[in-house]
């Protein structure tokens, strides 16, 4: 097992920015010098998640992206702003199929002088529906994520079910296990909506198993885990991570935590939490959907751990 010298994660898309956080050792923003600078763009925020994970690895450097926001504006926009080009990526890797998550994918790839792998689960391409508790359905909510416009647009695309090592010491967890007693199958318990999916023909339940994370071994710290949404329960993508790698210790876990939608149990994020205290990472950051709550509750039961994220954020580990 190979492991990472360093790792810088820049935070392209985030539900929230604030200028106002202070800096500190581990974390700098772009703050009110940067926002009221008229040479520089301001950092936009939308309901999306992605990151760019920088591995430094025997002296040179690999970067990941991971997830594309919800728009094509807004990642263009903070990479610029930033001043990040699309040309710098190694490889990508979109979670699971849910425009959030993918939305600005083809833009990065057409702002691009030369072809990028994109690993992604096949299931990601299937038909998807959200029917709302009140009968209202959104229909096709997933049309806009197209094989051929990607490939046309450079896009290489790999499509795997399974964990796949894309670069010096990172892997994708490939599908995640459903082993955690509260981190069940199928829509959040007390959920008013249920996700839908057209899969051989038939219109039936959507488990998002195409819901994979990001892992990237740290040389003497541990695991780094980065989930999109965590459909299969925040708990459930550590394991996995931990079983596709053979390291035991967790570092630091960002991302969705799917803790965040109408209906979840307060019990469901009570025991998240118990977890992750046990679990001991020196960071936890509970990013996109994982609601204000559970980041109340992480900040309060965690204090030393919780790390509040923003667009434009840059993490060194």
């Amino acid at each position: 097992m190979n492991f990472a010298d360093g790792i810088t994660i820049t935070t392209l898309v985030e539900n929230y920015v604030d200028m106002l956080i202070p800096n500190t050792e581990r974390v700098r923003r772009p703050g009110l010098a940067f926002h009221f600078d008229p040479r520089n763009k301001p950092i936009q925020a939308e309901n999306g998640i992605s990151m760019l994970v920088d591995i430094s690895f025997a002296g040179q450097n690999y970067r990941i992206l991971f997830d594309a926001g919800l728009s094509d504006s807004v990642i263009l926009h903070n990479m610029s702003a930033l001043k990040i080009s699309p040309d710098i990526i190694d490889h990508a890797v979109i979670s699971h199929g849910h425009p959030d998550h993918y939305g600005g994918l083809l833009a990065v790839l057409k702002a691009r002088s030369v072809p990028l792998p994109v690993i992604i689960h096949p299931n990601a391409f299937l038909t998807r529906y959200v029917v709302a508790g009140n009968g209202w359905v959104i229909p096709y909510y997933n049309q806009s994520l197209r094989k051929e416009e990607l490939e046309a647009a450079g896009g290489r695309l790999v499509l795997a079910a399974d964990p796949v090592q894309i670069g010096p010491a990172a892997f994708t967890t490939g599908e995640i296990p459903l082993k955690t007693p509260f981190e069940p199958p199928g829509p959040p318990s007390g959920t008013p909506s249920s996700l839908r999916c057209l899969k051989n023909g038939k219109f039936e339940e959507d488990e998002t198993a195409d819901d994979l994370a990001l892992i990237v071994c740290l040389k003497d710290k541990g695991l780094v885990v980065v989930a999109g949404c965590a459909h299969a329960g925040i708990i459930n993508t550590i394991r996995q991570a931990q079983a596709v790698t053979g390291v035991e210790k967790i570092h630091a876990v960002f991302g969705g935590f799917h803790l965040g939608f109408p209906g979840i149990p307060k019990e469901k994020s009570d025991k998240t939490i118990k977890e992750l205290k046990r679990l001991k990472p020196a960071i936890v950051s509970p990013m996109h959907c994982s609601g204000f709550k559970t980041l109340a509750a992480v900040a309060k039961e965690m204090p030393e751990a919780f790390l509040l994220n923003t667009a434009g954020a840059q993490i060194t580990l």
